[in-house]
């Protein structure tokens, strides 16, 4: 049985002879390209374009913006709707639904409450919520 991936408009990407063409349709909250089948399959292939920007984005991107970490990384590809990924993880940070651990250099989920690091008990710094803004090292 084939799987069944959400695919929302299109984008063809550049050749020598003419530009990146992007494709947007309305999706939950705004004019989006969005191609599940190329994120989980394909990390390479662009599977992200948001609403406000011709910013395009592929799994590894993701994966960039989430230290590696594939959970936080689908998480973040599921989410987005409209905006760009970076200001959606930077939103999981303000609202303490991830945190940083300084320690074992790991995001962890902290759903709204600051708490520690589940893998190493270190405890959040006191500015947890509003220190991340969006360090590549980091997340």
């Amino acid at each position: 049985m084939d799987e069944s991936y959400l695919k929302i408009g299109s984008y063809t990407p550049e050749t020598e002879d003419r530009e990146a063409v992007i494709d947007r349709e309305y999706y939950r909250q705004g004019w989006i390209f969005k191609d599940e089948e190329a994120f989980r399959l394909h990390p390479e292939q662009v599977c992200y374009v948001p609403e406000l920007s011709d910013a395009v984005y592929s799994r590894q991107d993701f994966l960039a913006m989430c230290n590696g970490q594939e959970e936080f990384a689908a998480e973040c590809f599921d989410a987005v709707d409209w905006q760009a990924p970076e200001t959606w993880i930077d939103e999981q940070y303000r609202y303490n639904e991830w945190g940083w651990c300084e320690h074992c250099q790991q995001i962890y989920a902290m759903d709204g409450e600051s708490r520690p690091c589940p893998k190493c008990g270190a405890a959040p710094s006191e500015d947890e919520g509003e220190q991340n803004e969006y360090p590549e090292s980091k997340c």
